[in-house]
């Protein structure tokens, strides 16, 4: 039974790293920058801003434009913002700027990492597979609970067996059944209810980092009106990551204009990637080319 509770607890925490791993990829990708020097790593900005909350742009003379993580290393002003700040590299970089040589961006409004709110959703949607899974394999087989007076440790390894989602509970011997509480009661199927709330809470994700999705709830067509209504909070958390963005960036091209060759920019990613052939024949269509049924 050590080895089988061991293994579920492997396969909960592999769960919950996909669920992390997922997340985070769509939190990190959900913004496009254009025209950032080639020498910046984008995905770097994005794994920054997400694990971090916040990312600090300045100017090196060797290497141009750069963005990397910081320490504050100084007073801050009446805002709580770092009037010092020591940036360090992957490879052992690092230096020491003033307020007047960097600009900081962040991930959103709160300034906060958003990392934090990823690892609740990951736990509750990693809770919610293994549960669907645990309660399908107890639609086949049966559990049997027992417990007696004075083996309140026998009782304490079966209930860990169960928070390690184990799918049945193997009892000893010198169980005395008259004091069973639960023997052969098969599970409820309940899988079908936790999908649904599993749903919920993936669309909660999507509108917390800002990415539009529409549950439909009814068969009829929902007008434009309804659509945008109930996309209110997934614009309300496009705005406070966004926003912050867009300062910086303005910041960026101001103070280091003479270092970029053109104005960076900054917006969501709303498109759906495609290759040059596709785009080039979806251009045709929409200018009057043939279009099959």
């Amino acid at each position: 039974m050590g080895n089988k509770l061991v293994n579920s607890q492997v396969t909960n925490f592999l769960t919950y790293q996909y669920y992390m791993r997922t997340c985070k990829v769509l939190a990190e990708n959900v913004f496009q920058f254009d025209k950032l020097p080639k020498f910046i790593d984008k995905g770097f900005i994005n794994r920054i801003l997400v694990n971090r909350g916040a990312i600090a742009f300045f100017y090196d003379e060797v290497m141009g434009l750069l963005a990397l993580p910081f320490t504050s290393t100084g007073k801050r002003d009446v805002y709580g913002r770092p009037t010092q700040i020591t940036v360090i590299g992957q490879n052992g970089y690092n230096r020491t700027l003033k307020r007047d040589e960097f600009v900081i961006m962040y991930d959103n409004n709160g300034y906060y990492p958003l990392i934090i709110d990823i690892y609740g959703f990951a736990e509750r949607l990693a809770i919610d597979t293994r549960t669907i899974d645990v309660n399908i394999i107890q639609q086949r087989t049966p559990r049997l609970w027992q417990c007696k007076q004075g083996q309140e440790a026998t009782l304490k390894r079966i209930l860990d067996e169960i928070d390690g989602f184990s799918d049945s509970i193997m009892s000893y011997g010198n169980f005395n059944t008259d004091d069973v509480s639960m023997i052969f009661n098969p599970a409820p199927f309940i899988a079908d209810k936790v999908r649904d709330e599993k749903t919920n809470i993936w669309n909660e994700f999507l509108c917390h980092i800002g990415i539009a999705n529409v549950t439909y709830e009814k068969k009829e067509r929902h007008i434009t009106d309804e659509i945008m209504a109930m996309q209110g909070g997934t614009i309300a958390s496009r705005f406070t990551r966004f926003d912050t963005r867009k300062t910086a960036v303005d910041e960026i091209n101001e103070k280091f204009n003479t270092a970029l060759k053109e104005k960076i920019t900054v917006g969501y990613y709303d498109g759906i990637p495609t290759t040059d052939e596709t785009e080039k024949e979806e251009n045709e269509d929409e200018e009057g080319g043939i279009v099959n049924d």
